[in-house]
C-alpha cells in the first residue's frame, strides 16, 4: 500500500486574489512506504499548497488524496503521521516538557516520559526541557517541531523547510536520525530549499514549478551537484515558455 496517494489535485485561490491564482494543476503521484521524498522547486512553485492539502488543512477544488489508503481527515490517518512545521507557539509560558506531555497524552503515548526524554536528547534539547517555550531561540524552537514530528513514532512524517533555522550540527543530527528512521520503514515527505541536503537525505525527489510535478526522479547513484542542474534546467524552460 502506498503511503501517499495524489490524484488530479488541482487548487485556484480566488477570493482575495484578483486574478484568481492557479496553484496546482492535475497533480498526481505516489510515495511508497520507506520512501523519503524530497519536495523542491522555486518560491510560488505550489509546495506549500500541495503539502496542506495532503495533510487534510486545506481541500483541493478536484483530485483526491490518501494516506494509507484513508482520507487525510480520518482518525486512522491522523494517528499514523507527524507533521514539522515553523509554528510561533501560542501558549508561551508553557515549559518543553509540559508542551510535549500534553501532545503525548493527546496521542496516547505509554511510557511517554522515557520517549519524550530520548527525542529530546536526540535532537540535543534535554538541557532545555524546563523552558518555556517563550524561552526558546528559532533553532531551538524548530528543533522542537521536528521533537513534536516524531513524537509516538508515526509511520509518515511530513517535514517543511526543516534545516532552515538548524545549525549545521543540529542538520547532521537530523540526517543521520533519518537515516536510522528509514531501516524501520518511516515514511518522509520533506520540502525544502537546501538542495544539498536533499541530496544527501533523501531518496527520491518531486520537482514542482507552476503548480506541476516536472521531474520525479530517484536520488541514487547521482553526482554532487545533480539537483541545482535540474533546477536550472527547469527554471530555464519556464523562462522560455517550453
Amino acid at each position: 500500500m502506498s503511503a501517499i496517494s495524489a490524484t488530479n489535485l488541482s487548487k485556484t485561490y480566488r477570493e482575495h486574489h484578483r486574478p484568481p491564482v492557479d496553484a496546482l494543476h492535475n497533480v498526481s503521484f505516489t510515495v511508497n512506504e520507506g520512501e523519503i521524498v524530497g519536495l523542491i522547486g522555486p518560491n510560488g512553485a505550489g509546495k506549500s499548497t500541495l503539502m496542506r492539502i495532503l495533510l487534510g488543512f486545506l481541500p483541493s477544488d478536484t483530485g483526491d488524496v490518501k494516506l494509507f489508503g484513508e482520507h487525510p481527515e480520518s482518525l486512522r490517518a491522523r494517528s499514523l503521521i507527524g507533521y514539522q512545521a515553523d509554528t510561533q507557539f501560542r501558549a508561551k509560558n508553557v515549559t518543553v516538557q509540559s508542551f510535549l506531555r500534553l501532545h503525548a497524552d493527546l496521542i496516547g503515548i505509554k511510557n511517554a516520559d522515557e520517549h519524550i526524554q530520548h527525542l529530546l536528547q536526540t535532537f540535543d534539547l534535554f538541557d532545555a526541557h524546563t523552558r518555556t517555550l517563550s524561552a526558546l531561540s528559532k533553532g531551538m524552537r524548530q528543533k522542537l517541531e521536528l521533537v513534536l514530528a516524531f513524537l509516538g513514532s508515526p509511520k509518515l512524517v511530513f517535514l517543511d523547510e526543516p534545516t532552515a533555522a538548524l545549525d549545521p550540527p543540529s542538520v547532521f543530527v537530523l540526517r543521520d536520525y533519518l537515516a536510522e528512521q528509514k531501516k524501520s520503514g518511516i515514511t518522509v515527505l520533506f520540502s525544502s530549499h537546501h538542495l544539498t541536503e536533499v541530496e544527501s537525505i533523501c531518496t527520491r525527489i518531486l520537482f514542482i514549478n507552476n503548480g506541476t510535478v516536472v521531474d520525479d526522479s530517484p536520488m541514487k547513484d547521482i553526482g554532487p551537484g545533480h539537483l541545482e542542474m535540474l533546477f536550472r534546467k527547469n527554471l530555464e524552460r519556464k523562462g522560455t515558455g517550453s
